[in-house]
């Protein structure tokens, strides 16, 4: 997940959270390739598989289901369709709708 999740941060650092004078152009492209070579990696372990880890869903499954969801909120994803099949498939989830919204009204969100 770290290493998913922390082309991420730089992404929205160098995009939003830093001083504008602080952020970092550049780092996005390089940000975004190393979230991608990574992404590559889930990708294939996803293959033929329904969750992360075992025949159950896991916390690394709703970790993982975050994290692409942040990913394709910056489209990230574009190369990776196990990875978005399978956040749609824990979206998807039964309690799922209702606990995202749940987060995102939380959150101050829509």
């Amino acid at each position: 997940m770290t290493e998913l999740e922390q082309p991420l941060w730089r992404i929205a650092k160098n995009r939003n959270l830093y001083p504008q004078e602080q952020r970092l152009a550049a780092d996005i492209p390089l940000a975004s390739e190393d979230f991608r070579r990574m992404a590559d990696v889930a990708e294939n372990h996803m293959r033929g598989r329904t969750f992360v880890v075992g025949d159950d869903v896991t916390v690394a499954d709703f970790v993982l289901a975050y994290t692409l969801d942040w990913a394709n909120e910056v489209k990230l994803l574009d190369r990776s369709p196990q990875l978005v099949a399978y956040m749609e498939r824990m979206y998807a989830r039964p309690k799922a709708p209702k606990r995202i919204a749940q987060l995102r009204a939380a959150l101050g969100g829509s």
